[in-house]
This record gives C-alpha cells, structure tokens and sequence, in this order.
C-alpha cells in the first residue's frame, strides 16, 4: 500500500515518537551505552563517589594489570599505566575506608583478589626484570663462561622470559640440560658452548628430535654460541626445534629487558 501526502507524514511521526518512548529511561530521558566501561570511573577525580564508580575502578584496575603485565609496553606507556594502577587502588582504599562495616566487608570481597592480584604482578615483575639483569651482564662475559656458566646464563634467561625452569644437565640428561613450561607448553632445551667458532649441523638436531619426542614435550630449544648450518635450518622447518644462536641470545636478553632499557656491549665474537 503507497502512503502519499500529510496522512503518511503524521503515520510516520507517530512511528518515530512510540520509538522514542521504548528507547528512554522512566523520566523520558534517551538512554545511552558505554563503549568500553559497563561502570563509570574518571581517572582523574580526586576520589570515589558511590558503588557504581567502585565498580567501574574495579573494571579499570583489571584492565589496566592486564596491559601492563600481558604487554609489551613503552618506558613512557609503562610508567602511565603504573601510575593509573596506584591512583585507582588509593582511591578505592579511601571509599572503602568511609564505609561502615557491613558495606566495606561486602565491597572488599570484590575488591580484594585485584588488590592480591596487583601486589603479585607487580613482584613477579620486578623478580623477572632482575633476573633479566643478571642475564644482560652476563651476556657481555659469556666469552669467560664455562659450560656450565653459559647452562645458567641460560636457564636465567628463560626465567625472565616467563618460563618455569627445571635444570637437569649433568650425567645421564640424554641431551636435556633444561625443562621448560610457560602456558601449558612443555618443552626441553639443550645448551652448546663454544668459545671458538663453528657450525651446528642437522645431524645434532635429528639427535635432539629423538630426545624431544623421548621426553614426550611440545618443542625442543637448541641454544649455543655457534651458528647453524643450512641443512640444519631446513631440517628444524618441519620439526618442533627453536634454534638459538648468538645473535638471537641478543635479541632475547633485549626481549627479557623490555623497550627502552640500557643496553651492555654486545659479545665481540658473536
């Protein structure tokens, strides 16, 4: 059916006003959403009002750990996100304390797994930048290691990576001088040190496949101080072996300490 003239104007109006009704709040007031905050919270106010911005500083702390300690972050966005984290738990602290004891007990069951949550990221973090520390400087020495040094430069490196790390080289390792799992991923490494130069060739990595797939784990890592040859490279492209050279230890050290930290002299003979 065609709708021509005034009649159709007004149909459609009326149309428009009914919608208008089902879109409001109780007082006739349009409704609007947040996008990226269920709650409200303003970073920068100078305290907490009532529940909903508790609710929303509770939203805003556990995204903000979430980007500082699941990113890689800027020096700059670093010391941002770290000033918000402190600002946001003060000011919950201080409406908490306003409380009577029924609220603040009820409020502080919410609030006190993010606070556990902030104090654990935040030592896990500073133990994980020390160990990247240790392993920096030892980077720069790794010419006067011995064998067993460069095993712990190594086992110090993972750790800072996030890895839980299990040592067991020594007689009898079958090749595996370090365990390693970080996410549900199990994985062995085997650590080669060499102060003069040479080539890893395939035939030490189908070695290390067998005690990768013996020891029944994910991947293997193969970390030395030499380089790889050709047919080794091709050989780990279909096989679940990491190779780790000299230059790729640097590039893991700088990942450990995050952007913008100091850098020490590189190794000359890598």
């Amino acid at each position: 059916m065609e709708c021509l003239g005034p009649e159709c104007a007004e149909m459609i109006l009326a149309w428009w006003k009914e919608r208008l009704k089902t879109a409001s709040g109780e007082n006739g007031a349009p409704r609007q959403k947040t996008l990226a905050f269920s709650a409200p919270y303003n970073d920068d106010a100078p305290s907490i009002r009532d529940d909903s911005e508790f609710h929303g500083a509770i939203e805003h702390l556990e995204y903000a750990l979430f980007r500082r300690y699941e990113n890689q972050l800027t020096k700059a966005e670093r010391v941002r996100v770290e000033n918000t984290i402190r600002n946001a738990l003060f000011k919950v602290e201080r409406f908490l304390q306003r409380l009577d004891d029924a609220e603040r007990s009820a409020l502080d069951a919410v609030f006190a797994p993010i606070r556990r949550a902030a104090v654990e990221q935040k030592e896990r973090s500073e133990r994980l930048r020390l160990q990247a520390r240790q392993a920096e400087l030892k980077l720069g020495q790794l010419a006067s290691l011995t064998p067993e040094g460069f095993e712990e430069f190594v086992a110090e490196l993972f750790e800072a990576l996030g890895y839980e790390v299990e040592r067991c080289g020594g007689t009898g390792d079958e090749g595996i001088d370090l365990r390693v799992r970080k996410h549900g991923l199990h994985a062995v490494v085997q650590c080669k040190y060499h102060k003069t130069g040479g080539v890893i060739g395939s035939p030490d990595l189908q070695k290390f496949l067998g005690t990768i797939h013996h020891a029944k784990s994910h991947k293997g890592f193969f970390v030395t101080t030499r380089t790889f040859s050709l047919a080794a490279e091709k050989f780990v492209a279909n096989h679940p072996i990491e190779l780790i050279d000299g230059p790729r230890l640097v590039e893991l050290v700088r990942e450990a300490m995050g952007p913008g930290a100091s850098r020490e002299p590189e190794p000359i003979w890598f």
